[in-house]
């Protein structure tokens, strides 16, 4: 017979020397067992290596806690992503605000060369239109630098994100790999083992978990200083609408108030004009009443003339300076005063019916100037009112995971 052959287990590392060699987990903390088992060996009992024991109790500790942090790195993926899509809207939309402000500009500078023409003192249409203008390029400015400031954290948001997406890809092959390690069975051949071609390049666990933290913290850090950033920026842009809006109402206010004035004037000075009218129609006619009297003392004046010149044709003694010869020219002596006199009045109201005539052409000119002048300004405030900013009830700044889906305004952050 065989003569019996007692084995014997080389030495090996207890429970406490592995444990003082690595960081002992946190569910091993309230494991409570002894520090060596027995085993049946061909009959006989021989000491077992607790390490062989705690081995997979360590594995599939191990296989937990990657997987709750690969967990917590795909609910921070995902935070990520939606806090990319909001950053992208918020661009998009203050993009469309940029544009909207550009062509804005183009028309208060047109605005702004019809209110030089208003009027030449002082002109409160044109200041209020000069801080329109200020104020929608401070807001352009505004716009320009957030824009390059919601890229820059779009581009911090990808490049975390890869990072995460990284850190979950490596995670799943570690936990593809514990478990594999954990359902490893010895009879598997040798030949079916990976072989080692290179040097595993180990980290420490401290090391790794802080790596893990660190990208979380800093996942956390950049979704949070992007939030509260759009949150700044909507209330930003918020403002800077209410105060454009109210400027916007003064240039209004200022408009129909020239308009007003103007329009009260044009009034006046069309009432100035009928009544001119009036008058030079009452001197025309004086005029023609005065040249009819005339004509009719001349007409008296050359009857008396060819009466004398009758008396005068009277025989030797019967040409006497009688009653009748007095009277006839008694009579042309007052009828050539009376014309003389009525020419001056017709000189000197024919000289008033010229003035009354220029004065008509100049009022005339006034009217024309008036009425281009307050064509203008409905021109100006048709093209100021031309541009009205569009009202939507969705809000794109605001931390939400989604927006409505539908068209939206450039002014939508304003609601």
């Amino acid at each position: 017979m065989r003569p019996e052959v007692r084995l014997s287990l080389p030495t090996l590392t207890t429970y406490k020397t592995l444990l003082s060699c690595r960081p002992q987990l946190r569910s091993n903390r309230l494991l409570k067992l002894g520090d060596e088992v027995a085993c049946f060996l061909d009959g006989d009992i021989a000491p077992a290596p607790t390490s062989a024991l705690f081995t997979m109790r360590h594995l599939a500790s191990r296989h937990k806690e990657v997987s709750q942090w690969q967990t917590q790195m795909f609910e921070s993926i995902g935070q990520v992503a939606l806090e990319m899509t909001a950053v992208e809207q918020g661009k998009d939309t203050a993009e469309r605000c940029l544009q909207e402000k550009q062509l804005h500009s183009q028309l208060i500078g047109s605005c702004v060369a019809i209110g030089y023409g208003l009027c030449s003192g002082p002109n409160r249409v044109l200041a209020e239109l000069k801080k329109e203008e200020q104020l929608n390029n401070e807001i352009k400015e505004l716009l320009q630098k957030q824009i390059c400031v919601l890229l820059s954290k779009l581009r911090s948001l990808k490049e975390i994100r890869t990072q995460l997406l990284a850190d979950f890809q490596d995670k799943s092959e570690a936990i593809k790999l514990t478990t594999k390690c954990i359902n490893h069975r010895l009879e598997t051949a040798s030949t079916e083992l990976p072989a080692g071609q290179y040097k595993p390049n180990y980290v420490s666990y401290d090391h790794w978990l802080t790596h893990c933290k660190d990208l979380k913290g800093t996942a956390d850090h950049l979704m949070k200083d992007s939030s509260t950033f759009r949150q700044n920026l909507r209330f930003t842009l918020v403002t800077e609408k209410n105060a454009q809006e109210r400027q916007r109402r003064s240039v209004d206010d200022a408009l129909r108030n020239k308009i007003n004035e103007l329009s009260q004037l044009q009034n006046a000075l069309v009432w100035e004009r009928q009544r001119l009218r009036d008058e030079m129609t009452d001197q025309t006619r004086y005029v023609q009443n005065v040249v009819g009297q005339i004509r009719n003392c001349d007409s008296k004046l050359q009857q008396a003339t060819q009466r004398l010149d009758i008396l005068d044709q009277r025989p030797r003694e019967e040409l006497c300076l009688d009653q009748a010869f007095f009277t006839l020219r008694l009579e042309e002596h007052d009828l050539a005063n009376m014309a003389a006199g009525l020419l001056s009045v017709l000189k000197h109201s024919q000289q008033e019916l010229e003035n009354k005539h220029k004065t008509m052409m100049t009022l005339q000119d006034h009217i024309d100037q008036n009425a281009c002048t307050m064509l203008e300004a409905q021109k100006c405030q048709k093209l100021h009112q031309s541009f009205l900013p569009a009202l939507d009830p969705a809000v794109v700044f605001a931390n939400k995971p989604a927006v409505r889906p539908g068209r939206s305004s450039a002014y939508s952050y304003l609601q």
